[in-house]
């Protein structure tokens, strides 16, 4: 595979998929709502996805270097129905979706910046297709686009930030910081929260290409999601001094009208820049590591066998092409603009926070049933932070929306695509592998999995030394 990704490189990954042209949305929809105390908010969801962090980061020092990684651990830990289900709608169908939005973001911020005499949809087209072609060469080039546009992010942000904060006089705004103080208005927010530290564990299937994984792994996702947190903090305090909340609440781009307030005709084209990479940044995760993703999950046979064939350059090129043809589809009609498009972002994106709880319990299952496995990292007062993470989680998922009937749709319409993916998981599970829906398979057999040998020995049972291969597979 060549070089090996350095600490920096993982880092980048994780902040270029957490930060979205749509996180600046739900910054500013937050903030809007009870002011500076959205901090609160803020804080209390980068701590419930760093406890998701551990968990995930334990299960990976138990079967480190695993293709995909994350459906092998709910494999082993709680069998083929569960991890098809939350795998396929918390990764696979959310970013299905997320993709093209990310794609209809960056159009928009380009007319805005160029003109509106090209349509949009060339923009996001354009931009998806090019993509496509950097995952197509492989990660490390994927990486190296990460790794100098999350620079170029995280020291235009932390700047908007601390300038907001350590600003002139008053900031140019004279309003009240606090516009709600009472925790029944401040902890639904978490809900909001949640999209500002979203997508972390994305950083696991890189592992195997990581120098010093055990080291790497697990300092990669609490990083991103500190330093994320350390900038949502300031730039909640710079739209305090810099931009009244019913301007910010009201924005179609509040990031914009931020950065116009605070460094005027400068400001908006720096923004615009960094909107622009944010779109690319993200998109290029989502292509990226859900593939990776996908991959893992047909080495297992979760998923046709077809998504695990990669190029010479050792990228699953069906599983690039695939999701690189959706979402260009959905950008060339238009689609992923539509708020048809936006609710279901917001639907399937509880089957994420379900997949953080999923990560969890794996944990209480694994310590329970693996005492003896040797960890490299162990999340501390087990099961403290696992129960923790999935109340806090749970909640969240309750308090999807503020609005009761926008909530009731939600539940409602994630029921069906639940049941939708259960039905194909039981069919698949049934006829395809033929083993039992809820059985959990054996760790080593999990590892054994990535060995070429196993397969063969699965397609040739009748063989004579069949049996025997198998052994060596499952030992090695």
């Amino acid at each position: 595979m060549g070089k090996k990704l350095g600490l920096f490189s993982a880092v980048s990954t994780g902040i270029g998929m957490i930060i979205a042209t749509s996180c600046f949305i739900s910054l500013a929809s937050g903030a809007s709502a009870v002011g500076v105390p959205f901090i609160a908010a803020i804080v209390i969801v980068c701590l419930l996805n760093m406890m998701a962090a551990a968990s995930v980061a334990e299960l990976n020092a138990i079967m480190p270097n695993l293709t995909g990684g994350l459906a092998q651990y709910m494999l082993a830990g709680l069998g083929p129905l569960v991890t098809i289900v939350t795998m396929t709608g918390g990764y696979i169908i959310s970013n299905i979706f997320a993709a093209p939005a990310e794609g209809a973001m960056f159009a928009n911020v380009m007319c805005e910046f160029i003109g509106h005499n090209i349509p949009p949809a060339v923009y996001s087209v354009s931009m998806t297709i090019l993509l496509v072609l950097v995952n197509l060469r492989g990660v490390n080039m994927s990486a190296a686009l990460q790794s100098v546009i999350a620079a170029f992010m995280v020291i235009s942000l932390l700047f908007f930030g601390i300038a907001g904060v350590v600003g002139p006089g008053d900031g140019g705004v004279q309003q009240e910081a606090v516009l709600s103080a009472d925790l029944g208005d401040i902890l639904p927010l978490t809900a909001t929260a949640f999209w500002l530290f979203i997508g972390s564990e994305f950083i696991v299937p890189l592992g195997k290409d990581m120098k010093n994984p055990k080291r790497n792994v697990p300092l990669s996702m609490f990083l991103c999601l500190g330093i994320m947190c350390v900038i949502q903090v300031l730039m909640v305090i710079g739209f305090w001094r810099y931009t009244p909340w019913n301007e910010l609440g009201q924005a179609d781009s509040p990031h914009i009208l931020y950065a116009v307030n605070l460094l005027g005709g400068v400001g908006r084209y720096w923004i615009i820049i960094v909107a622009i990479f944010a779109a690319v940044s993200t998109q290029n995760s989502i292509i990226g590591c859900v593939s990776e993703i996908c991959c893992g999950m047909a080495k297992i046979g979760l998923l046709p066998a077809v998504f695990q064939k990669k190029n010479r350059f050792g990228a699953p090129y069906v599983v690039i092409l695939l999701m690189g043809g959706f979402t260009i589809l959905i950008e060339a009609t238009g689609l992923s603009t539509g708020s048809a498009v936006q609710f279901l972002i917001l639907t399937s994106s509880l089957f994420w926070m379900l997949t953080y709880i999923v990560y969890h319990i794996n944990v209480i299952v694994l310590r329970k049933r693996m005492r003896q496995v040797p960890r490299s990292f162990k999340t501390p007062f087990f099961p403290v932070l696992q129960i923790v993470g999935i109340v806090g989680t749970a909640y969240m998922m309750f308090h999807i929306s503020t609005d009761p009937a926008t909530r009731i749709r939600i539940f409602a319409l994630s029921a069906v695509i639940f049941a939708a993916l259960a039905i194909y998981a039981v069919i698949w599970v049934k006829c395809k592998l033929k083993v039992p829906v809820l059985k959990s398979a054996g760790v080593r057999q999990v590892m054994s999995m990535e060995n070429p040998m196993y397969y063969y020995v699965r397609h040739n049972k009748n063989k004579p030394d069949s049996e025997k291969k198998l052994e060596i597979c499952t030992k090695l």
